[in-house]
């Protein structure tokens, strides 16, 4: 564990991925921000879901290429009231549906990954927004836009819990009254809110259920 002055309102963040090289890398870099308080090197998924119910942080970085951490694990971090930000390879296929199925609070990309990109990352979580690279945002807009390939419903981008959650959206529910439908914690169901407005490019929850009606999102 490496601590430093603690400041107010700063971040107390996981490094979860699978080689040291990587952890002491992105440690670095956050050892150098401002918005960072204290960072844990965590190495398996074991190390990660163990900080996280240690209740000491805030934030886990984590990336699924090489560390075996499934949507469970992820899960049960959310639940523990620790935001996940995923750090995905790239903005191909294959990482692209990935980032759709993750539990996440926001996202990162390796290429983009910079002190300045890491900053304004994590200041945007801290605000209680969804960070997530413009590269990444135009991708995801591209697949769903893109008429010389198969057409992709948004449905097909919610995981399950989510279209539950939509639907709830559309029953006029808080957060607080999702969770207790769901059975989660409050911050699972707002993860849950924040993943289907973030996918559905909605900037708020009535654009979402009106998207949700005009398209039948609730009956998909």
């Amino acid at each position: 564990m490496r601590t430093r002055d603690a400041k107010p309102f700063t971040l107390r963040i996981i490094v979860a991925l699978c080689t040291e090289v990587s952890r002491r890398g992105l440690r670095a870099m956050l050892d150098g921000l401002d918005v960072v308080g204290e960072t844990y090197d965590a190495g398996t998924p074991a190390d990660m879901i163990a900080a996280a119910e240690r209740g000491d942080y805030d934030v886990v970085i984590t990336s699924c290429v090489g560390m075996p951490t499934s949507q469970q694990d992820l899960e049960r971090v959310g639940a523990c009231g620790v935001k996940v930000v995923a750090l995905l390879s790239g903005v191909d296929p294959e990482s692209l549906n990935e980032a759709v199925q993750l539990p996440a609070d926001g996202y990162l990309l390796e290429s983009d990954l910079t002190t300045h990109s890491l900053h304004d990352a994590l200041t945007r979580l801290r605000r209680g927004e969804m960070p997530m690279p413009a590269s990444l945002t135009r991708q995801l807009l591209s697949a769903l836009r893109d008429k010389d390939t198969e057409e992709i419903h948004p449905s097909r981008l919610l995981t399950p819990r989510e279209q539950q959650a939509l639907a709830l959206l559309a029953e006029g529910l808080s957060n607080k009254q999702i969770a207790r439908r769901l059975s989660i914690s409050e911050h699972g169901a707002k993860r849950h809110v924040g993943n289907v407005l973030a996918k559905l490019h909605c900037p708020n929850r009535t654009l979402a259920v009106a998207l949700a009606l005009r398209d039948h999102l609730l009956n998909s």
